[in-house]
């Protein structure tokens, strides 16, 4: 019994560790790729838009309340189009001296209900320009944390307001191990070019995972990609349309969760 219990051991040490099954992606897509633009910027409707429609690919705009409300019909546009509009707060509240803001903007001055009844707010302001109900929301800055350090997430997720929510953080080895409400995803500097964008989506698509792509300024306004890097990026993915699967961050996480 000890030799064969020792045989048993001993196979299982040499065995080989097999690699992690790729996620099923719909029709036989290799990888996932989610395109999202905060913070409700002129450059989203002058540039990311109008390459985005002229690829045939949708993208999640993530819109705070303090943009200007002249672009109320643009936004009404781009969602009619099947482009996603998503949650970022009312006032962009973020951790003090993230970027030079109202007392009232950061998030130190905030309690955990302040930040949901921000949420809701946005919620019904959304609701008015696309007339949708579910949303899905983007962590202003990334940030999680409000007041003294009081993490908000667990409220958010038992709170009904949103259905998935984005963070930012290295890419998760699986999709089984995202966090509905702390999705990961990835922004890259000013200076990021289009084959760096596209070398990030093949590595994605070399583990057969989720990668999500977060957007400030293209073309325009501040932290900006350019808008050739944002073309090439566009142009691969329309080229690789039957590998890699290109839709909004609601419709995504709809497929990786099974909550429809």
């Amino acid at each position: 019994m000890k030799r064969i219990f020792a045989l048993v051991v001993a196979l299982l040490c040499v065995a080989p560790v097999l690699a992690a099954p790729a996620w099923n992606w719909p029709d036989g897509h290799q990888a996932a790729i989610v395109l999202t633009y905060d913070d409700a910027l002129p450059s989203h409707l002058d540039v990311a838009i109008p390459q985005l429609d002229k690829a045939g690919l949708k993208g999640t705009f993530f819109l705070s309340a303090i943009f200007d409300q002249k672009l109320v019909p643009g936004w009404r546009a781009a969602a009619a189009r099947g482009h996603e509009l998503g949650n970022h707060t009312v006032l962009h509240p973020c951790l003090r001296g993230t970027f030079k803001m109202p007392d009232r903007q950061n998030s130190e001055s905030y309690q955990v209900g302040d930040m949901l009844t921000e949420i809701r707010v946005q919620n019904t302001l959304l609701h008015a320009i696309d007339g949708r109900t579910a949303r899905t929301f983007a962590m202003t800055c990334g940030q999680k944390l409000v007041g003294d350090g009081e993490d908000y997430v667990e409220a958010l997720r038992g709170a009904g307001l949103v259905r998935f929510a984005r963070g930012i953080a290295p890419p998760a080895a699986t999709p089984g191990d995202i966090d509905p409400f702390n999705v990961p995803s990835t922004f890259f500097p000013e200076t990021v070019t289009g084959a760096e964008l596209i070398a990030f989506v093949e590595e994605v698509r070399g583990r057969g995972g989720l990668g999500v792509i977060g957007f400030h300024g293209v073309g325009g306004d501040y932290s900006i990609t350019t808008r050739q890097a944002h073309q090439q990026l566009v142009d691969y993915l329309a080229a690789h349309r039957k590998q890699v699967w290109v839709d909004t961050f609601d419709a995504v996480m709809t497929r990786l969760t099974g909550n429809p």
